[in-house]
């Protein structure tokens, strides 16, 4: 498939842009957002061999009114949006009992909120399109296991997994595939945990880890399009992606104990 209209939140840096030069490379077309303008212009700027293929847009995922509006230009200007990939997140550290309510509403308004205030008005659009609709939506084995100082990213990142399995079920009548993606690359946000890992393993003498032997943001973009490309995909499901390897995560299992 190609010429197909992808919306692709956070797209203007690592993973999201990687998938933004991956679905440009495939032939679609693309809209990537951010908050801030000058991101924007970068962007476009970096992309500007496919400048007739991409559209730049503005846009606070935290703000309903600017997403509704975002949805509304898409459809006015192409006519039906098939992919939307929930890209856009933070990540905002510090120990939950003495996390401040700011820095607990930033993360999980751009990370939860940021899921109604878009997803909504997208899978509105593709109730009504005779065409696939897919919906992807980035998560973390911080949302599977939790971490350390990461009470709100964890939290929200598990919300798009209970997102996922929910909204999949309601619109696989509507022939849209939800799922969501775990990916394991190189990017702003791990680059300096990455750094931190390897300065503990060289003072302390230990063998760098495997669990940080981490891929490229292009190697996820491309899996993540096989994946949205092969009709064997099922939906509903959470997908890790780490470099050329990709595996699905199974549903918690109830176990029983005796008190």
């Amino acid at each position: 498939m190609a010429d197909r209209i992808v919306l692709i939140t956070g797209g203007t840096r690592g993973i999201g842009f990687a998938l933004a030069k991956a679905f440009l490379s495939a032939g679609d077309q693309v809209i990537i957002t951010s908050m801030t303008a000058e991101s924007i212009e970068q962007a476009e700027a970096d992309l500007f061999q496919s400048k007739n293929h991409l559209w730049a847009k503005r846009c606070d995922v935290r703000d309903r009114k600017d997403c509704q509006q975002l949805v509304q230009d898409i459809v006015a200007k192409f006519g039906r949006i098939d992919i939307l990939i929930n890209n856009a997140g933070i990540c905002s550290d510090g120990q939950f009992y003495k996390m401040s309510e700011d820095n607990w509403d930033q993360v999980t308004d751009t990370n939860i909120n940021s899921l109604y205030n878009l997803t909504q008005p997208v899978v509105q659009q593709m109730m009504k399109q005779p065409e696939s609709g897919f919906i992807y939506s980035m998560t973390s084995t911080a949302g599977m296991y939790g971490v350390f100082g990461q009470t709100n990213y964890s939290a929200s990142k598990a919300a798009v997994i209970g997102f996922t399995y929910a909204l999949a079920e309601e619109v696989k009548r509507f022939n849209i595939q939800v799922n969501a993606i775990s990916p394991a690359a190189k990017t702003d946000m791990t680059i300096p945990a990455i750094k931190r890992v390897e300065e503990a393993c060289a003072r302390n003498g230990e063998p760098f880890p495997d669990y940080w032997r981490i891929g490229s943001s292009e190697q996820v973009a491309t899996r993540v399009i096989q994946l949205i490309d092969s009709p064997k995909t099922p939906t509903g499901t959470v997908f890790g992606i780490n470099g050329e390897q990709v595996w699905n995560y199974h549903r918690p299992e109830r176990s029983e104990y005796v008190i």
